[in-house]
């Protein structure tokens, strides 16, 4: 029996509201899992599509070759750009060990993945889509379509220009603030019982990207989405 936290959880007391109207597409009907974040500044009609963002944490899975290190999936946390609703799925502490689990928490978000005309995130590039890749096929799941990708870290080129997530977002002033951890907090957060600070750094990771992309492109900042093959 997969590990996951109780179905219904949400970030903070804020009660049930109506999913408001969608900016760039309407949104499916939201799981009892999701959680609500704030809505995002609506971007130009012309631009509208269905777009997903979302983020996965992970955790390092060997040192067999110091030159390249594995990484296991533990949470993912996504979001349909114009609606309120983040769900977050976690592999839970079994996770580490045992891949049913890891299984059954992509497969919750591979539905979502493939109707989406977007995918959109913080370095997903290089990161979270070759990592999500490795883990479908690590695990018995077709590997990952070819998709239409927006990555945030991709912006015209600076020198001494800091990239990271958090770092932009302070540049333009966006309201959500990504949860700090260090080191130590991070192993601290693993040990909990249900993982309730990982759900909180994923979910908010999204809710601030969300505001992120938003803010660069009123900025022209933003590259257009590119086609990412696997």
């Amino acid at each position: 029996m997969t590990e996951k936290h109780e179905t219904g959880q949400r970030l903070g007391s804020m009660r049930p509201i109506a999913p408001s109207p969608a900016t760039e597409s309407t949104t499916p009907d939201s799981p009892e899992s999701s959680v609500r974040l704030s809505r995002p500044r609506p971007l130009p009609r012309s631009k509208r599509r269905l777009v997903l963002d979302f983020d996965i944490e992970t955790v390092a899975a060997g040192y067999a070759d110091p030159s390249w290190v594995p990484d296991k999936i533990t949470c993912i946390s996504w979001s349909f750009v114009g609606s309120d609703e983040v769900r977050v799925e976690i592999c839970g502490k079994r996770g580490y060990f045992e891949s049913a689990p890891r299984r059954a928490m992509i497969e919750k978000f591979l539905p979502d993945f493939h109707r989406a005309d977007i995918v959109t995130g913080h370095h997903i590039l290089r990161f979270d889509l070759p990592v999500l890749n490795a883990e479908c096929m690590r695990l018995g799941l077709p590997p990952l379509e070819a998709k239409m990708v927006q990555d945030t870290m991709r912006l015209p080129k600076a020198k001494g220009f800091k990239k990271g997530q958090d770092v932009l977002s302070d540049l333009v002033g966006t309201r959500s603030k990504k949860l700090p951890l260090n080191w130590q907090e991070w192993q601290a957060a693993y040990e909990e019982d249900g993982w309730t600070t990982i759900i909180a750094r994923c979910a908010g990771d999204v809710e601030q990207h969300k505001q992120l992309r938003v803010a660069l492109a009123e900025r022209g900042l933003l590259k257009p989405p590119r086609m990412w093959n696997p």
